[in-house]
Protein backbone atom coordinates (compact mmCIF):
# COMPACT_ATOMS: atom_id res chain seq x y z
CA UNK A 1 0.00 0.00 0.00
CA UNK A 2 1.36 3.50 -0.88
CA UNK A 3 1.19 5.72 1.52
CA UNK A 4 1.70 10.08 1.49
CA UNK A 5 4.59 11.37 3.34
CA UNK A 6 3.71 14.06 6.61
CA UNK A 7 3.63 17.45 5.79
CA UNK A 8 7.33 19.30 6.36
CA UNK A 9 5.38 22.56 6.71
CA UNK A 10 2.18 24.50 8.22
CA UNK A 11 1.47 25.83 4.87
CA UNK A 12 1.90 21.90 3.15
CA UNK A 13 -0.84 20.51 6.14
CA UNK A 14 -3.26 23.22 5.57
CA UNK A 15 -4.11 22.90 1.95
CA UNK A 16 -3.79 19.08 2.40
CA UNK A 17 -6.35 19.30 5.25
CA UNK A 18 -8.58 22.37 2.68
CA UNK A 19 -8.40 19.62 -0.14
CA UNK A 20 -10.08 17.32 2.20
CA UNK A 21 -13.05 19.52 2.32
CA UNK A 22 -12.47 21.17 6.22
CA UNK A 23 -14.05 24.25 7.08
CA UNK A 24 -11.85 26.88 7.44
CA UNK A 25 -11.87 27.36 10.90
CA UNK A 26 -11.09 23.07 11.78
CA UNK A 27 -8.18 23.74 9.13
CA UNK A 28 -6.88 26.42 11.13
CA UNK A 29 -7.23 24.87 14.49
CA UNK A 30 -5.67 21.73 13.49
CA UNK A 31 -2.64 23.07 11.52
CA UNK A 32 -1.92 25.15 14.47
CA UNK A 33 -2.23 22.23 16.88
CA UNK A 34 -0.06 19.85 14.74
CA UNK A 35 3.40 19.27 16.40
CA UNK A 36 6.38 18.69 14.86
CA UNK A 37 8.44 15.47 14.98
CA UNK A 38 11.35 14.15 13.21
CA UNK A 39 10.86 11.66 11.36
CA UNK A 40 13.73 8.49 11.75
CA UNK A 41 14.23 6.73 8.36
CA UNK A 42 16.88 3.72 8.71
CA UNK A 43 19.16 2.18 6.18
CA UNK A 44 21.43 -0.79 6.50
CA UNK A 45 25.22 -0.81 7.50
CA UNK A 46 26.16 -2.99 5.01
CA UNK A 47 29.56 -5.05 6.44
CA UNK A 48 30.44 -1.61 8.20
CA UNK A 49 31.14 -0.96 12.18
CA UNK A 50 28.71 1.58 13.32
CA UNK A 51 30.42 4.43 14.91
CA UNK A 52 30.33 4.72 18.82
CA UNK A 53 27.86 6.72 20.04
CA UNK A 54 25.82 7.50 17.18
CA UNK A 55 21.91 6.99 16.19
CA UNK A 56 20.95 3.66 15.53
CA UNK A 57 18.31 1.19 15.44
CA UNK A 58 19.57 -2.11 16.91
CA UNK A 59 22.71 -3.95 17.07
CA UNK A 60 24.56 -3.83 20.25
CA UNK A 61 24.48 -0.48 22.42
CA UNK A 62 27.08 1.69 23.34
CA UNK A 63 27.77 1.39 26.87
CA UNK A 64 29.96 3.57 29.78
CA UNK A 65 32.45 1.00 31.02
CA UNK A 66 30.85 0.09 34.43
CA UNK A 67 27.65 0.06 33.06
CA UNK A 68 26.45 -3.67 32.31
CA UNK A 69 23.65 -4.42 29.58
CA UNK A 70 20.19 -4.09 31.07
CA UNK A 71 18.02 -6.73 33.00
CA UNK A 72 14.78 -6.93 34.73
CA UNK A 73 14.63 -8.46 37.80
CA UNK A 74 11.66 -11.28 38.71
CA UNK A 75 8.21 -9.91 37.44
CA UNK A 76 6.34 -8.75 40.57
CA UNK A 77 3.72 -11.16 39.36
CA UNK A 78 5.62 -13.57 38.36
CA UNK A 79 3.73 -16.57 40.09
CA UNK A 80 0.47 -16.01 37.97
CA UNK A 81 2.73 -14.66 34.58
CA UNK A 82 4.35 -18.12 34.86
CA UNK A 83 1.48 -19.98 35.82
CA UNK A 84 0.16 -18.73 32.23
CA UNK A 85 2.45 -20.10 30.05
CA UNK A 86 3.38 -23.62 31.69
CA UNK A 87 -0.68 -24.33 31.61
CA UNK A 88 -0.22 -22.68 27.75
CA UNK A 89 2.61 -25.44 27.26
CA UNK A 90 0.75 -28.43 28.05
CA UNK A 91 -2.13 -27.51 26.01
CA UNK A 92 -0.32 -26.92 23.30
CA UNK A 93 1.64 -30.55 23.65
CA UNK A 94 -1.65 -32.19 24.14
CA UNK A 95 -3.43 -30.38 21.35
CA UNK A 96 -0.12 -31.86 19.22
CA UNK A 97 -1.44 -35.05 19.60
CA UNK A 98 -4.74 -34.43 18.80
CA UNK A 99 -6.52 -36.18 15.40
CA UNK A 100 -6.41 -33.44 12.78
CA UNK A 101 -4.06 -30.79 15.06
CA UNK A 102 -2.61 -27.86 13.19
CA UNK A 103 0.64 -28.80 14.87
CA UNK A 104 2.82 -31.93 14.40
CA UNK A 105 4.09 -33.38 17.24
CA UNK A 106 7.76 -32.02 16.94
CA UNK A 107 5.81 -28.61 16.77
CA UNK A 108 4.20 -28.81 19.68
CA UNK A 109 7.03 -29.71 21.76
CA UNK A 110 9.03 -26.95 20.23
CA UNK A 111 5.99 -24.52 21.19
CA UNK A 112 5.47 -26.14 24.73
CA UNK A 113 9.41 -25.43 25.72
CA UNK A 114 9.15 -21.95 24.37
CA UNK A 115 6.52 -21.28 26.59
CA UNK A 116 8.19 -23.23 29.67
CA UNK A 117 11.39 -21.38 28.76
CA UNK A 118 9.35 -18.03 29.34
CA UNK A 119 7.75 -18.98 32.41
CA UNK A 120 11.57 -19.88 33.96
CA UNK A 121 12.71 -16.58 32.63
CA UNK A 122 9.73 -14.61 33.89
CA UNK A 123 10.85 -15.95 37.80
CA UNK A 124 14.93 -15.22 37.04
CA UNK A 125 16.68 -12.04 36.42
CA UNK A 126 16.69 -11.74 32.53
CA UNK A 127 18.53 -9.20 29.89
CA UNK A 128 16.15 -7.00 28.17
CA UNK A 129 15.92 -6.36 24.60
CA UNK A 130 17.92 -3.67 22.84
CA UNK A 131 15.94 -1.12 20.85
CA UNK A 132 18.31 1.83 19.75
CA UNK A 133 20.23 4.76 21.09
CA UNK A 134 19.33 8.14 19.83
CA UNK A 135 22.17 10.82 19.82
CA UNK A 136 20.27 13.82 20.84
CA UNK A 137 22.99 16.44 20.25
CA UNK A 138 22.81 15.18 16.47
CA UNK A 139 18.86 14.96 16.31
CA UNK A 140 19.15 18.17 17.89
CA UNK A 141 20.10 20.05 14.63
CA UNK A 142 16.96 19.32 12.95
CA UNK A 143 14.70 22.39 13.14
CA UNK A 144 11.73 19.43 14.61
CA UNK A 145 13.83 18.73 17.39
CA UNK A 146 11.65 19.46 20.68
CA UNK A 147 13.52 21.57 22.94
CA UNK A 148 12.07 19.95 26.07
CA UNK A 149 14.36 16.98 25.62
CA UNK A 150 17.96 17.89 26.45
CA UNK A 151 20.49 18.40 23.40
CA UNK A 152 23.69 16.53 25.18
CA UNK A 153 23.71 12.58 25.57
CA UNK A 154 21.68 9.96 24.19
CA UNK A 155 18.68 7.67 24.82
CA UNK A 156 18.80 3.78 24.37
CA UNK A 157 15.44 2.01 25.04
CA UNK A 158 16.09 -1.83 26.33
CA UNK A 159 12.67 -3.88 26.31
CA UNK A 160 11.22 -7.14 27.39
CA UNK A 161 10.70 -8.23 23.66
CA UNK A 162 10.17 -11.82 24.56
CA UNK A 163 7.38 -11.23 27.10
CA UNK A 164 5.94 -8.18 25.41
CA UNK A 165 4.70 -6.82 29.03
CA UNK A 166 1.20 -5.46 29.16
CA UNK A 167 0.73 -1.33 29.31
CA UNK A 168 -1.94 -1.71 31.71
CA UNK A 169 -0.17 -2.84 35.18
CA UNK A 170 2.09 -1.52 37.00
CA UNK A 171 4.08 -4.56 37.67
CA UNK A 172 4.73 -4.15 33.94
CA UNK A 173 7.13 -1.81 34.37
CA UNK A 174 10.24 -3.75 35.41
CA UNK A 175 10.08 -4.73 31.31
CA UNK A 176 11.63 -1.82 30.32
CA UNK A 177 14.36 0.59 30.80
CA UNK A 178 14.84 4.05 28.80
CA UNK A 179 18.42 5.54 29.79
CA UNK A 180 19.75 8.63 29.47
CA UNK A 181 23.95 8.95 29.34
CA UNK A 182 25.72 11.43 29.04
CA UNK A 183 29.17 9.66 28.37
CA UNK A 184 31.41 11.13 25.83
CA UNK A 185 31.40 8.82 22.83
CA UNK A 186 34.93 8.00 22.62
CA UNK A 187 34.81 6.62 26.18
CA UNK A 188 31.64 4.36 25.56
CA UNK A 189 31.93 0.32 25.05
CA UNK A 190 30.15 -1.69 22.52
CA UNK A 191 28.42 -4.46 24.69
CA UNK A 192 28.37 -8.24 23.82
CA UNK A 193 24.93 -10.00 23.44
CA UNK A 194 24.25 -11.50 26.54
CA UNK A 195 24.17 -15.29 25.67
CA UNK A 196 20.34 -15.59 27.34
CA UNK A 197 18.81 -13.46 24.16
CA UNK A 198 21.32 -15.34 21.81
CA UNK A 199 20.12 -18.80 23.20
CA UNK A 200 16.16 -17.59 22.67
CA UNK A 201 16.91 -15.96 19.13
CA UNK A 202 16.90 -17.77 15.33
CA UNK A 203 16.16 -17.10 12.33
CA UNK A 204 12.28 -17.24 12.75
CA UNK A 205 11.80 -15.13 16.06
CA UNK A 206 15.07 -13.06 17.79
CA UNK A 207 15.23 -10.88 20.41
CA UNK A 208 18.51 -9.78 18.59
CA UNK A 209 18.25 -6.88 15.86
CA UNK A 210 20.47 -5.90 12.86
CA UNK A 211 22.28 -2.39 13.33
CA UNK A 212 19.89 0.25 11.27
CA UNK A 213 21.99 3.66 10.43
CA UNK A 214 19.19 6.58 11.31
CA UNK A 215 19.11 10.09 9.63
CA UNK A 216 16.70 12.47 10.99
CA UNK A 217 13.91 14.49 9.01
CA UNK A 218 11.63 17.39 10.15
CA UNK A 219 7.80 16.63 9.87
CA UNK A 220 4.64 17.65 10.95
CA UNK A 221 2.73 14.89 12.95
CA UNK A 222 -1.31 15.94 13.33
CA UNK A 223 -2.98 15.54 16.49
CA UNK A 224 -4.89 11.83 16.65
CA UNK A 225 -8.22 12.27 17.83
CA UNK A 226 -7.85 9.84 20.37
CA UNK A 227 -5.09 12.39 21.98
CA UNK A 228 -6.29 14.13 25.37
CA UNK A 229 -5.62 17.21 23.90
CA UNK A 230 -8.22 17.14 20.85
CA UNK A 231 -10.71 19.67 20.49
CA UNK A 232 -10.71 20.62 16.97
CA UNK A 233 -14.75 19.49 16.88
CA UNK A 234 -16.73 17.25 18.90
CA UNK A 235 -16.35 13.41 18.59
CA UNK A 236 -19.70 12.66 18.37
CA UNK A 237 -19.77 14.78 14.82
CA UNK A 238 -19.54 11.48 13.24
CA UNK A 239 -19.18 12.66 10.04
CA UNK A 240 -16.47 15.00 10.62
CA UNK A 241 -14.51 12.11 12.60
CA UNK A 242 -14.96 9.64 9.66
CA UNK A 243 -13.37 12.10 7.47
CA UNK A 244 -10.87 12.69 9.56
CA UNK A 245 -9.89 9.40 10.32
CA UNK A 246 -9.96 8.94 6.02
CA UNK A 247 -7.48 11.99 5.44
CA UNK A 248 -4.77 9.97 8.39
CA UNK A 249 -5.13 7.17 7.02
CA UNK A 250 -3.34 8.02 3.57
CA UNK A 251 0.18 8.65 6.21
CA UNK A 252 -0.13 5.20 7.16
CA UNK A 253 0.81 3.40 10.16
CA UNK A 254 4.05 1.91 11.84
CA UNK A 255 3.22 -1.52 11.83
CA UNK A 256 3.58 -1.08 8.04
CA UNK A 257 6.20 -2.35 5.55
CA UNK A 258 7.99 0.39 2.88
CA UNK A 259 7.64 3.54 4.83
CA UNK A 260 9.51 5.22 7.67
CA UNK A 261 8.20 4.02 11.09
CA UNK A 262 10.32 5.47 14.01
CA UNK A 263 9.85 9.10 14.96
CA UNK A 264 11.54 11.32 18.01
CA UNK A 265 8.77 13.27 19.59
CA UNK A 266 5.41 14.59 17.90
CA UNK A 267 2.49 12.84 17.75
CA UNK A 268 1.92 9.28 17.48
CA UNK A 269 -0.05 7.09 15.04
CA UNK A 270 -1.06 4.75 17.71
CA UNK A 271 -2.93 1.39 16.61
CA UNK A 272 -5.30 1.31 19.31
CA UNK A 273 -6.92 4.12 21.84
CA UNK A 274 -5.80 4.86 25.28
CA UNK A 275 -2.19 4.97 24.95
CA UNK A 276 -2.02 8.22 27.40
CA UNK A 277 -4.93 6.87 29.94
CA UNK A 278 -3.48 3.46 30.28
CA UNK A 279 0.13 5.21 31.47
CA UNK A 280 -1.02 7.43 33.81
CA UNK A 281 -3.11 5.41 35.15
CA UNK A 282 -0.33 2.40 35.67
CA UNK A 283 2.05 4.17 36.62
CA UNK A 284 0.46 5.42 39.19
CA UNK A 285 -0.51 1.96 40.74
CA UNK A 286 -3.53 1.11 39.16
CA UNK A 287 -4.14 -2.07 37.23
CA UNK A 288 -6.29 -0.83 34.57
CA UNK A 289 -6.99 -4.04 33.18
CA UNK A 290 -10.64 -3.94 33.83
CA UNK A 291 -13.18 -1.56 33.15
CA UNK A 292 -14.42 -1.52 36.87
CA UNK A 293 -10.39 -0.07 37.65
CA UNK A 294 -11.40 3.16 35.79
CA UNK A 295 -14.56 4.05 36.95
CA UNK A 296 -13.07 4.39 40.61
CA UNK A 297 -13.21 8.17 42.20
CA UNK A 298 -8.76 7.23 42.28
CA UNK A 299 -8.43 6.86 38.50
CA UNK A 300 -10.77 9.55 37.60
CA UNK A 301 -9.01 12.04 39.45
CA UNK A 302 -5.88 10.68 37.88
CA UNK A 303 -7.09 10.56 34.20
CA UNK A 304 -7.64 14.65 34.45
CA UNK A 305 -3.96 14.88 33.98
CA UNK A 306 -3.33 12.40 31.45
CA UNK A 307 -2.60 14.87 28.53
CA UNK A 308 0.59 15.41 30.28
CA UNK A 309 1.80 12.12 28.89
CA UNK A 310 3.55 12.73 25.54
CA UNK A 311 5.22 11.09 22.85
CA UNK A 312 9.38 10.61 23.19
CA UNK A 313 10.11 7.79 21.01
CA UNK A 314 7.91 5.81 18.28
CA UNK A 315 9.56 2.48 16.76
CA UNK A 316 7.41 0.24 14.32
CA UNK A 317 8.45 -2.51 11.43
CA UNK A 318 11.70 -2.19 9.73
CA UNK A 319 13.19 -4.12 7.24
CA UNK A 320 16.69 -3.18 7.78
CA UNK A 321 16.65 -4.21 11.50
CA UNK A 322 14.37 -6.86 11.38
CA UNK A 323 11.56 -5.62 13.30
CA UNK A 324 8.45 -7.96 12.05
CA UNK A 325 4.59 -6.60 12.08
CA UNK A 326 2.35 -7.04 14.15
CA UNK A 327 2.77 -3.81 16.04
CA UNK A 328 4.71 -0.91 17.18
CA UNK A 329 6.33 0.46 20.10
CA UNK A 330 5.29 3.84 22.34
CA UNK A 331 7.94 5.61 24.60
CA UNK A 332 6.00 7.92 26.67
CA UNK A 333 6.76 10.41 29.39
CA UNK A 334 4.91 13.22 31.40
CA UNK A 335 6.08 16.85 30.67
CA UNK A 336 7.26 17.08 34.51
CA UNK A 337 9.35 13.96 33.86
CA UNK A 338 11.14 15.50 30.89
CA UNK A 339 11.58 18.73 32.35
CA UNK A 340 13.39 17.09 35.43
CA UNK A 341 15.06 14.70 33.01
CA UNK A 342 13.48 11.50 34.93
CA UNK A 343 13.94 9.57 31.94
CA UNK A 344 13.70 6.42 34.07
CA UNK A 345 9.98 6.65 34.81
CA UNK A 346 9.09 6.14 30.93
CA UNK A 347 6.56 3.95 30.40
CA UNK A 348 7.19 1.92 27.21
CA UNK A 349 3.57 0.69 25.61
CA UNK A 350 3.33 -2.17 22.78
CA UNK A 351 0.52 -1.78 20.59
CA UNK A 352 -1.23 -4.02 17.67
CA UNK A 353 -3.99 -3.75 15.15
Amino acid sequence: MTTTPFPETREALSLSLQDAGFDMPVVEHLTAQARPAILLVTSGFGETEPPLGTSRLGGRPDLPPDMAWPTRPPYPDAEARAGYHRREAERLLADSGKPRSWMTPEQGERFSKEHRDKADAIESEFPLAFFGQFDLADLSQQPGFDLAFPDEGRLLVFYDFWEQPEDFTPAASVGWKVVWDKTPASDLVRAPFPAALTAISDDDWSSIFKPAHITGKTVLTPIPPNDKGWNAFPLDDDEALEDYHEWLSQFGTPDMQGRANHQFGGFPQTLQNGLQARSQLAANGIDCGSGDAWRTPEAQALLASANDWRLVLQIGVDAHTGMKPPGAYYVLMRDQDIAARNFDRARVTYQCD
